[in-house]
């Protein structure tokens, strides 16, 4: 309730009472020239007792009542949630339901989207499916998104394949829309979809190629991803390693977690490229400079114990040694030390040691990492 009226009153006030910077007599002057905006402002402003005036329901009423009457929708919805509130008028929940019925009747797809919602969980109105469905389906036909994935959904449910297909169809073709007025999250949509032939599209490879280079191209990354892969395995499209790599480089570019797959491809000899140690190095490297302080303690480890990258204890200590970069001095120091700081301190000392590494690096961390130093 308090989200439907603070939105209304919003838009009553800010679009009819003070778009030009009018004051209260000003407003209070339209509204009694039968201005409807400024009846629901006013009516609004006298619900609350804000805006210069005193909180008074009957004229709160008197004015929303007025606009309502005249036919303006979120006056209708307003009047519809007032009745079902019952604070400046007495409860009444079959005015609610007519008032809230002209407001969708009479109102925006957003407001049909609104009050099928309000039907379908009994939100300020009576729980009616027949009467949420109705709604919602009327929003829909208006070409509401939201509404048609929600149909989409309930006639899966009802188990009314012919129906979640129609509709399915329908938002496809919105999502069609969107990509190709440049919206890299439908293109990748558009494109699972023609590769899957679920969802609202027929299974059509060419056309899920298409728009998943095309979002690849925008920088999506989901689809980056499925255009590397093709290119890597040659799936779909001719095995391509050099494209395969450009698209996971490009990944790795914006996401430093493609940084350590890159290091494993180059350690495996996968997904387009050739096995290189150097290069697994150079690539996990590059990850660790951005990554948690975990993630550079695990780097070490891995320098430390030899674990799918040349073992290596100077480097091992160098990733400890970025991490106590950041640990705590003087007397903070001295009470405690907790989590990586102390990690990192510990694996210095044993390497420097030639303590042998520990087999499992997560049972390292958590032996010491919560160690109190005296």
């Amino acid at each position: 309730m308090k989200k439907i009226i603070l939105a209304l009153a919003i838009s009553a006030i800010s679009s009819a009472a003070f778009a030009d910077g009018s004051d209260i007599e000003k407003i209070r002057a339209k509204a009694d020239s039968g201005d409807a905006q400024s009846q629901l402002a006013l009516g609004v402003l006298y619900a609350s007792g804000q805006g210069g005036v005193e909180k008074n329901p009957a004229l709160a009423l008197e004015y929303v009542k007025a606009a309502a009457e005249s036919g303006f929708a979120p006056a209708q919805t307003f009047l519809g949630c007032a009745y079902a509130e019952g604070k400046i008028v007495p409860r009444d929940m079959n005015a609610a339901v007519r008032w809230r019925e002209l407001g969708a009747k009479n109102g925006s797809p957003a407001d049909k989207w609104s009050l099928g919602n309000a039907f379908l969980y009994g939100y300020l109105v009576p729980k009616d499916q027949i009467k949420a469905v109705y709604w919602i389906t009327q929003s829909a036909n208006e070409g509401h998104a939201e509404s048609i994935l929600k149909l989409v959904e309930i006639y899966k449910n009802l188990e009314r394949p012919e129906d979640e297909k129609m509709w399915a169809r329908k938002y496809a073709q919105l999502e069609i829309a969107a990509a190709q007025k440049g919206n890299v999250g439908a293109m990748t949509s558009v494109a699972s979809q023609y590769m899957s032939g679920k969802g609202g599209l027929e299974r059509n490879r060419a056309q899920a190629i298409y728009w998943y280079k095309k979002a690849a191209d925008l920088g999506g990354r989901e689809a980056m991803e499925k255009i590397a892969q093709m290119y890597a395995k040659g799936r779909f499209l001719p095995k391509n390693p050099e494209k395969a790599q450009f698209y996971f480089e490009k990944l790795a570019a914006e996401d430093n977690a493609y940084c350590f797959k890159i290091s494993s491809f180059y350690a495996d000899g996968s997904n387009g490229f050739p096995r290189d140690d150097a290069m697994s190095t150079k690539w996990l490297e590059r990850g660790a400079q951005n990554a948690d302080d975990s993630t550079k303690l695990y780097v070490a480890w891995r320098f430390w114990k030899g674990f799918e990258t040349p073992k290596d204890p100077e480097r091992a200590k160098y990733w400890c040694a970025k991490v106590a970069e950041n640990a705590p001095k003087g007397e903070a120091a001295e009470r405690a030390i907790f989590g990586a700081f102390r990690v990192a301190e510990k694996m210095a000392e044993d390497i420097s040691q030639n303590v042998p590494p520990p087999e499992n690096f997560g049972k390292y961390y958590a032996q010491h990492s919560s160690i109190r130093r005296r």
